[in-house]
Formats: C-alpha cells, structure tokens, sequence
C-alpha cells in the first residue's frame, strides 16, 4: 500500500510540474506576442511625419592635427529629428538610420563602430538623435578628420525611416589652416 501511495505521490508530482511548465510556457507566448522583443518593430505609416530639430546645415573646423591627420578632426553636433503621427503624437521605438557620405578628403565615422552609420530609435517624445551609443564614446557625433590641409568641403548625414522621405542634413567641413 506505501508504494502505491508513494507511486501517486510521484505521479501527482509530474502533473504538477508539467501543468507549471506549461502555464509559463503560455504566459511566455501570450508576453511575446503582447511586448514584442525588439525595439524597432513599428511599421512606418505614410501619415507619419518626419521634423527636424537640429540646423540643417552645420560647419566644422577641424583642429589638432597630427601626423596622421594634418588636416586635423572635430566632432559634428548630433543631428536630431522627431516623428509624429498623424495625431501629432510621437512615434515610438521607431528606427532611424543617420548615414554619413563617404568623401575623397574627409573622413567620417561613429567612434568605437568606425561605421558610417549608426541605427537609433525614437524615444518616448518621437525624437531620435545620431550621437554615438558605444559606452566609451557616449553623445558623440560623427567624429570628421582629414589629412589634407586648408581645403572645405561638404558631406551629408541622411537621416532615414523606411518608408518615408528621407532628411539630409550638410556639414562644411573646414579643415586645419583653412584661410577662412
């Protein structure tokens, strides 16, 4: 008789981790289907607006040259812009990809990345800003540098949002020397 009690005990047991483990398994499927994991799962809508927040248009002289770049290195101003929808409500966790041009001269890249681009999302307020997210390197712009002296030019940070018009913004770059 004690082992057949002991036998239901056991058996009772298993039905009890087993109805536990499905209840979390359920709860863990209805979680991901709820709050998706991945910040950048909203789909842009065509009545969603794109602002800018920051000038469209920035100079940078460049300073401290070197060996390695006698036309010396700055920082852009992060760029920022804000998405609403068509209630002029925020967007949320929508990505947005900043990408910097390449150029013959000038050189641009996120710190600790060393990509030319970089993806962010939108915070609670819809605004996304293109400043560095590596630990080391926190709010940082695209870092510029060049190794030709006292020449100007121009690149461009296109902000983008799939499925909408894109935003560009244009940096003069004024390297070390540059007369004016």
């Amino acid at each position: 008789m004690t082992k057949i009690v002991h036998q239901l005990e056991v058996s009772n047991d298993k039905k009890k981790r087993n109805s536990i483990m499905l209840f979390c398994l359920s709860f863990l499927f209805i979680l991901s289907v709820v709050i998706p994991l991945n910040p950048g799962t909203a789909n842009a809508d065509s009545s969603w607006r794109i602002y800018v927040l920051t000038p469209v248009e920035q100079v940078v002289s460049l300073s401290n040259p070197s060996v390695a770049v006698p036309g010396g290195r700055g920082f852009m101003t992060p760029q920022q812009i804000c998405i609403l929808n068509a209630d002029g409500g925020p967007v949320i966790n929508a990505p947005v990809t900043f990408e910097v041009s390449t150029h013959p001269y000038i050189t641009s890249l996120m710190r600790g990345s060393y990509s030319r681009k970089i993806t962010v999302y939108t915070d609670s307020n819809g605004i996304a800003t293109c400043a560095n997210t590596n630990s080391g390197f926190l709010g940082e712009g695209f870092q510029i540098y060049s190794e030709y002296v006292a020449i100007k030019q121009t690149l461009q940070v296109t902000a983008s949002v799939q499925g909408l018009t894109p935003v560009t913004f244009n940096t003069v770059v004024k390297t070390y020397r540059y007369p004016y």
